[in-house]
């Protein structure tokens, strides 16, 4: 163990349970984004019990795609019609424990951090760990987890409480999401985050 959490100073990153993910014929399905949902529920549930900080993130860009920045790139042009603010699919997925009151932060790159508000935000709060989940594994996760460790925040990856899609190596061969998951929790743990379990945050927090 690496953080305790003792200090209490601990805020939840729900990042990206968004419609996107979840719709069959839109253009950024992720295939087992619902395989994560009970977890994130979980944390979510644990976190509001004890009533320390949550934030939930939504990525959003104009429908133009006019903010839409380098992020295009990489994008086949039907992805350009994702994430489009004020969308029925970019919204966060009903089956989430989200409330009216709930802190809603919403970006328009990978890290959660930027251009947003979230460090006001985890900064009147006082926190001083975050626990990262959501969508996606190697994306928006692991940026916004890089992100808070060069921020000074003691991060936390949940590992069986983020998602993504398969992906391809620079030779065009297909990586099971599995392996992306391996490759970056390696590549965190080793000097970024705690790897750690909805079940190991939930037990700090107790």
């Amino acid at each position: 163990m690496i953080y305790d959490l003792a200090h209490r100073y601990v805020a939840l990153l729900v990042i990206d349970v968004q419609g996107e993910y979840f719709d069959e014929d839109g253009p950024a399905y992720v295939e087992h984004a619902r395989d994560i949902v009970g977890n994130v529920n979980r944390l979510i549930d644990a976190f509001r019990a004890q009533g320390l900080p949550l934030v939930f993130v939504k990525h959003a860009h104009r429908a133009d795609f006019s903010d839409g920045g380098r992020m295009g790139d990489f994008s086949a042009p039907d992805e350009e019609d994702s994430f489009v603010e004020g969308t029925p699919r970019a919204e966060l997925i009903p089956e989430l424990h989200v409330v009216a009151q709930d802190v809603i932060v919403v970006k328009r790159r990978y890290s959660a951090f930027l251009g947003t508000d979230l460090e006001a935000v985890l900064h009147t709060a006082g926190t001083r760990a975050v626990v990262i989940c959501g969508l996606m594994t190697s994306f928006c996760c692991e940026t916004t987890a890089r992100d808070a460790h060069g921020r000074d925040y003691e991060v936390l990856f949940a590992a069986d409480a983020v998602e993504g899609p398969d992906l391809e190596d620079a030779e065009g061969r297909e990586v099971p999401h599995d392996v992306v998951l391996a490759n970056t929790v390696t590549a965190l743990g080793a000097g970024f985050a705690e790897i750690v379990s909805a079940d190991d945050v939930i037990a700090r927090l107790s």
